[in-house]
């Protein structure tokens, strides 16, 4: 029986996983499979990108279907915000003085955008430098 490759069983590299312009108009939320993962990117506010885990940790709702506010996605189910880094950053259900939500992050990636091309590390550490063309020739 074959199993879904984990994070560790991939070599740590910049893999592109969409063009730039699929992330045009009014709405810039995509839905990416990368890294053996259902993700979500999308350009936030800033103009920053953001590359999540896909489902929301609390019912698995879907992000692709979130609001795009504040700087991330909130979760159409119950209203969570997730910022471009996986981080919950709003639980609108829990009582004012909650801090629950600052143990809740989704998986995310490091994503850059270069030549047109949006690619995202899969690696641990501070990623390393993108060879450019200009470079290589």
């Amino acid at each position: 029986m074959s199993q879904s490759p984990t994070p560790e069983d991939q070599p740590s590299t910049w893999v592109k996983i969409a063009r730039a312009d699929a992330l045009q108009g009014p709405r810039p939320v995509i839905p990416v499979t990368a890294f053996g993962q259902a993700l979500v990117l999308f350009r936030d506010e800033e103009g920053e990108l953001g590359l999540i885990g896909r489902h929301c940790p609390h019912r698995g709702a879907d992000l692709c279907y979130g609001r795009h506010e504040n700087n991330g996605l909130r979760c159409p189910f119950h209203g969570w915000h997730f910022d471009r880094n996986g981080q919950c950053t709003e639980q609108p259900a829990e009582p004012e003085d909650s801090t629950m939500y600052k143990a809740i992050r989704l998986p995310s990636y490091t994503v850059v955008e270069r030549d047109g091309d949006i690619l995202a590390w899969n690696g641990e550490g501070t990623p390393p430098a993108i060879a450019t063309a200009s470079a290589t020739a």
